[in-house]
């Protein structure tokens, strides 16, 4: 069972990356019964997370009317990146890097999982199943767990975006792509307020670039590219759960992408075309540092399965 405090701290995240997305925006009101439906938590642990969120400054009461919304997306993003990890959390992350820098194998057994991390079983079903969810891990027969493709190598890396340099920037010269400009506004906004904030954080920065890319693939109406475009997104899914990528290539990435919206924006397909291979040959020229030692990554065979 989720402890109390575990449970205030992510509604208080839930909250606040509401806020940073802008489907909460200053002034709206925050019911509890509505927040407590929505989260499928009952109200007191809603009304815990607002009291702190108000501790905060991030909301403030209404009049009488409960709470509202008391900051913009630029100053939940603050708050949001100055809170402590959740310890599972903490858990999820120390997996995902101890895999990604090849220190455990590909198939590993629960039994394993909980010897190597001190984990209870309730606790290890929860990390495993968040794991599962991001795309990270999926279960094997009987007791064991397997670790997804990934990009923890250079020689994955290059083919991951060879294979986009193929399909992105093909995809916007297709003759079904139909730029969606209100679309492509919103997605600005958060690109340009991302750029004049000098504090956000890297699960932003990587859920904001998986979002673009979705998008542009979107507006070639064609299933193929959206799908193969989402894989791609899943495939660097581990990374936001390691500090090994560049917080400036990350601020550079932005900028081309709002290039890349200003050719758009103009109608010059081409133009955004070629910004398309710059960007990404600008990505995949800034690597992160992989481990080499394929036979430690599990790459072919190798297990603990036992």
């Amino acid at each position: 069972m989720d402890s109390k405090s575990d449970l205030q701290l992510r509604l208080v995240r839930r909250i606040l990356k509401l806020i940073v997305d802008g489907s909460l925006k200053p002034g709206d009101h925050l019911r509890e019964t509505e927040l407590s439906s929505q989260f499928g938590v009952s109200r007191s642990p809603v009304r815990a997370a607002l009291a702190q969120l108000a501790s905060l400054g991030a909301v403030d009461r209404a009049d009488g009317r409960g709470m509202s919304v008391a900051v913009d997306p630029a100053a939940a993003q603050r708050i949001l990146g100055g809170l402590p990890l959740e310890d599972e959390e903490q858990i999820r992350e120390r997996i995902a890097r101890d895999w990604f820098e090849g220190r455990i194998p590909r198939e590993i057994s629960e039994n394993s999982f909980r010897s190597r991390y001190g984990l209870g079983k309730m606790t290890l079903s929860r990390v495993l199943s968040v794991l599962s969810d991001e795309g990270i891990i999926s279960r094997m027969p009987g007791y064991g767990w397997q670790f997804e493709p990934t990009l923890n190598s250079l020689a994955a890396n290059d083919a991951s975006y060879d294979f986009r340099f193929l399909v992105e920037p093909g995809a916007m010269l297709q003759s079904s792509f139909v730029y969606d400009a209100i679309g492509a506004a919103a997605i600005r906004a958060r690109h340009e307020r991302i750029l004049s904030d000098e504090q956000h954080s890297l699960s932003e920065l990587f859920r904001l670039d998986e979002e673009f890319h979705l998008f542009i693939a979107g507006c070639s109406h064609n299933s193929f590219v959206v799908q193969a475009v989402a894989q791609q997104n899943k495939l660097r899914r581990l990374l936001e759960y390691e500090s090994l990528i560049d917080m400036g290539r990350l601020n550079s990435s932005c900028q081309e992408h709002v290039a890349i919206l200003d050719a758009l924006d103009v109608g010059d397909r081409g133009r955004a075309a070629e910004a398309m291979r710059q960007h990404l040959r600008a990505a995949k020229a800034a690597a992160p540092k992989f481990a080499t030692d394929l036979g430690a990554l599990g790459f072919p065979g190798s297990s603990d399965n036992a």
